[in-house]
């Protein structure tokens, strides 16, 4: 199997049906969608269960107690069957149909990287704006060094082979919120062969109850204390949290 697309969920009602949309309308088949819920409590299970049943062989749900977001991305990963994983959370979607086919020959042609990151349309539900990240060339390589500076990669953009994760570990579940941040990094310290497709994959949805709204200090934080395990100098170091906090004051959309 070419791709696990994974998508942790927990009450999720109000997206799924659209993530589940963008999936369906695949033109690229050689898929499974795996699915790993924290015990919803609202109508989440009857819509992924009626998902399943139109499409038992590609459709897979596993309930876990919830120990946090890294915790059921790495249980998805456990899961998954496919060469490539992507992780594509309840409130996002694939931007469009051409997508996996796209990604699958981009792939292909460049022999099989270890992992590859794409665009990702930033939408605000509130303001109706969007925005395409990473939006600047100097974002089209990836760079350890530039990492430092700032997490320019969306994690629903990135396709990671099963065996990159198996050979360099998963995401950390000591962070709440930026494991992500923390596996690019340490990709990039090993030289883990990848490659940057020009191309957007997935919509990202900025809204209240998000992950990324909600853990704003805590990122800072986790930022700071990733910095400890991959930087010695601590004036480098304070220089990088400078840095990072004029960003996250910026107004992104």
């Amino acid at each position: 199997m070419k791709f696990s697309i994974i998508t942790c969920t927990y009450n999720s009602e109000k997206f799924i049906r659209e993530n589940i949309n963008s999936v369906k309308n695949q033109t690229f088949e050689d898929f499974e969608h795996i699915f790993i819920d924290a015990f919803s409590k609202d109508g989440t299970m009857e819509i992924l269960q009626k998902y399943q049943e139109k499409f038992p062989n590609k459709v897979s749900i596993f309930q876990s107690s919830p120990k946090g977001i890294a915790n059921a991305m790495n249980k998805g990963i456990e899961k998954a069957n496919g060469e490539y994983i992507i992780h594509l959370h309840a409130d996002d979607s694939i931007y469009d149909a051409a997508v996996l086919n796209d990604v699958s020959n981009f792939i292909d042609k460049n022999k099989n990287p270890d992992w590859i990151y794409g665009k990702a349309n930033f939408i605000n539900i509130n303001t109706h704006k969007s925005l395409i990240i990473p939006h600047r060339n100097i974002y089209h390589k990836i760079s350890f060094w530039l990492l430092l500076l700032t997490n320019y990669i969306p994690h629903q953009s990135v396709f990671i082979k099963k065996e990159t994760f198996n050979n360099h570990g998963n995401f950390n579940e000591n962070y709440k919120n930026s494991m992500d941040y923390d596996l690019w990094l340490r990709f990039a310290k090993n030289k883990v062969s990848s490659k940057f497709f020009n191309r957007t994959i997935c919509n990202f949805f900025i809204h209240p109850d998000s992950q990324s709204s909600k853990g704003g200090n805590n990122s800072a934080t986790e930022g700071i204390n990733i910095h400890k395990k991959y930087i010695s100098s601590k004036l480098l170091r304070t220089i990088l949290a400078i840095i990072r906090k004029i960003n996250s004051k910026r107004k992104f959309l």
